[in-house]
Protein backbone atom coordinates (compact mmCIF):
# COMPACT_ATOMS: atom_id res chain seq x y z
CA UNK A 1 0.00 0.00 0.00
CA UNK A 2 1.30 3.43 -0.92
CA UNK A 3 1.49 5.70 2.12
CA UNK A 4 2.93 8.84 0.57
CA UNK A 5 1.50 12.15 1.70
CA UNK A 6 0.13 12.72 -1.81
CA UNK A 7 -1.95 9.51 -1.70
CA UNK A 8 -3.37 10.44 1.72
CA UNK A 9 -4.89 13.63 0.30
CA UNK A 10 -6.75 11.98 -2.58
CA UNK A 11 -9.67 10.71 -0.46
CA UNK A 12 -11.44 13.01 1.99
CA UNK A 13 -14.76 11.62 3.14
CA UNK A 14 -17.59 9.18 2.48
CA UNK A 15 -20.13 11.00 0.30
CA UNK A 16 -22.97 8.45 -0.04
CA UNK A 17 -24.11 5.21 1.45
CA UNK A 18 -26.36 3.38 -1.02
CA UNK A 19 -29.20 1.02 -0.15
CA UNK A 20 -31.59 -0.91 -2.38
CA UNK A 21 -35.27 -0.22 -1.68
CA UNK A 22 -38.64 -1.45 -2.94
CA UNK A 23 -40.39 1.90 -2.92
CA UNK A 24 -38.68 5.30 -2.92
CA UNK A 25 -41.59 7.23 -1.34
CA UNK A 26 -42.03 4.63 1.42
CA UNK A 27 -38.31 4.59 2.24
CA UNK A 28 -37.96 8.37 2.24
CA UNK A 29 -40.99 8.79 4.52
CA UNK A 30 -39.80 6.05 6.92
CA UNK A 31 -36.31 7.54 7.28
CA UNK A 32 -37.66 11.07 7.70
CA UNK A 33 -40.12 9.88 10.35
CA UNK A 34 -37.76 7.82 12.47
CA UNK A 35 -34.34 9.36 11.93
CA UNK A 36 -35.06 12.96 10.93
CA UNK A 37 -33.26 12.74 7.59
CA UNK A 38 -33.69 15.77 5.36
CA UNK A 39 -34.97 14.88 1.91
CA UNK A 40 -32.71 16.40 -0.76
CA UNK A 41 -34.16 15.17 -4.04
CA UNK A 42 -36.18 12.30 -5.41
CA UNK A 43 -37.21 10.60 -8.65
CA UNK A 44 -39.23 7.41 -9.07
CA UNK A 45 -35.97 5.45 -9.26
CA UNK A 46 -33.70 7.04 -6.64
CA UNK A 47 -33.37 9.57 -3.86
CA UNK A 48 -30.84 11.25 -1.58
CA UNK A 49 -31.35 12.02 2.10
CA UNK A 50 -29.03 13.87 4.50
CA UNK A 51 -28.45 13.69 8.23
CA UNK A 52 -25.80 16.04 9.60
CA UNK A 53 -23.06 15.17 10.12
CA UNK A 54 -22.54 12.35 7.73
CA UNK A 55 -22.78 11.18 4.17
CA UNK A 56 -25.89 11.17 2.05
CA UNK A 57 -28.13 8.13 2.29
CA UNK A 58 -28.92 7.21 -1.30
CA UNK A 59 -31.85 4.95 -2.16
CA UNK A 60 -32.06 3.08 -5.44
CA UNK A 61 -35.31 1.36 -6.35
CA UNK A 62 -34.61 -2.17 -7.46
CA UNK A 63 -36.92 -4.36 -9.49
CA UNK A 64 -36.38 -7.45 -7.38
CA UNK A 65 -35.97 -6.06 -3.88
CA UNK A 66 -33.40 -8.15 -2.14
CA UNK A 67 -32.19 -6.34 0.96
CA UNK A 68 -28.52 -6.42 1.71
CA UNK A 69 -27.97 -9.31 4.13
CA UNK A 70 -24.80 -9.64 6.15
CA UNK A 71 -24.65 -12.80 8.24
CA UNK A 72 -22.04 -13.41 10.93
CA UNK A 73 -22.01 -16.50 13.16
CA UNK A 74 -25.42 -17.39 11.72
CA UNK A 75 -27.00 -14.08 12.83
CA UNK A 76 -28.07 -11.09 10.72
CA UNK A 77 -25.75 -8.10 10.94
CA UNK A 78 -26.73 -4.47 10.24
CA UNK A 79 -25.82 -2.80 6.94
CA UNK A 80 -26.10 0.71 8.41
CA UNK A 81 -25.45 2.01 11.94
CA UNK A 82 -27.06 5.15 13.33
CA UNK A 83 -26.00 6.92 16.53
CA UNK A 84 -28.62 8.21 18.99
CA UNK A 85 -28.35 10.08 22.26
CA UNK A 86 -31.24 8.09 23.78
CA UNK A 87 -31.41 4.51 22.55
CA UNK A 88 -34.24 3.62 24.95
CA UNK A 89 -36.55 6.40 23.74
CA UNK A 90 -35.68 5.57 20.13
CA UNK A 91 -36.37 1.88 20.77
CA UNK A 92 -39.75 2.63 22.36
CA UNK A 93 -40.74 4.79 19.40
CA UNK A 94 -40.18 1.85 17.03
CA UNK A 95 -41.95 -0.59 19.36
CA UNK A 96 -44.97 1.72 19.76
CA UNK A 97 -45.21 2.01 15.96
CA UNK A 98 -45.14 -1.78 15.56
CA UNK A 99 -41.82 -1.82 13.69
CA UNK A 100 -39.68 -4.97 13.62
CA UNK A 101 -36.93 -4.55 16.25
CA UNK A 102 -34.54 -6.78 18.15
CA UNK A 103 -34.16 -6.63 21.92
CA UNK A 104 -31.76 -4.07 23.33
CA UNK A 105 -28.32 -5.57 23.89
CA UNK A 106 -25.04 -4.03 24.98
CA UNK A 107 -22.11 -3.52 22.58
CA UNK A 108 -19.11 -5.52 23.72
CA UNK A 109 -21.08 -6.30 26.92
CA UNK A 110 -20.51 -2.74 28.19
CA UNK A 111 -23.60 -1.40 29.97
CA UNK A 112 -23.15 2.16 28.73
CA UNK A 113 -23.35 1.10 25.05
CA UNK A 114 -26.94 -0.13 24.49
CA UNK A 115 -28.01 -0.96 20.94
CA UNK A 116 -30.77 -2.62 18.92
CA UNK A 117 -31.60 -3.37 15.30
CA UNK A 118 -34.62 -2.31 13.30
CA UNK A 119 -35.68 -3.57 9.87
CA UNK A 120 -36.60 -0.91 7.31
CA UNK A 121 -39.54 -1.30 4.89
CA UNK A 122 -37.25 -2.94 2.30
CA UNK A 123 -35.81 -5.46 4.74
CA UNK A 124 -32.44 -3.78 5.37
CA UNK A 125 -31.24 -4.16 8.97
CA UNK A 126 -30.25 -0.91 10.65
CA UNK A 127 -28.40 -0.73 13.96
CA UNK A 128 -29.30 2.00 16.46
CA UNK A 129 -26.67 2.57 19.15
CA UNK A 130 -26.02 4.88 22.06
CA UNK A 131 -22.40 6.02 22.16
CA UNK A 132 -22.51 9.28 24.16
CA UNK A 133 -19.09 8.81 25.79
CA UNK A 134 -17.18 6.81 23.20
CA UNK A 135 -13.77 8.48 22.89
CA UNK A 136 -12.86 7.69 19.30
CA UNK A 137 -12.32 10.38 16.68
CA UNK A 138 -15.52 10.85 14.70
CA UNK A 139 -17.90 9.69 17.39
Amino acid sequence: MNTTSKSKTLVHTVVQVRLPVRNIDESVAWNEKYFGFTHCWKTEEESDLKLEPGPYLFFKRVEQPIPIHIVSDGKPYAVLCIKTSDVFECYQRFVDAGEEVTEITYTWGIDRFPEFNVTDPSGNIINIANYPDLHINGF
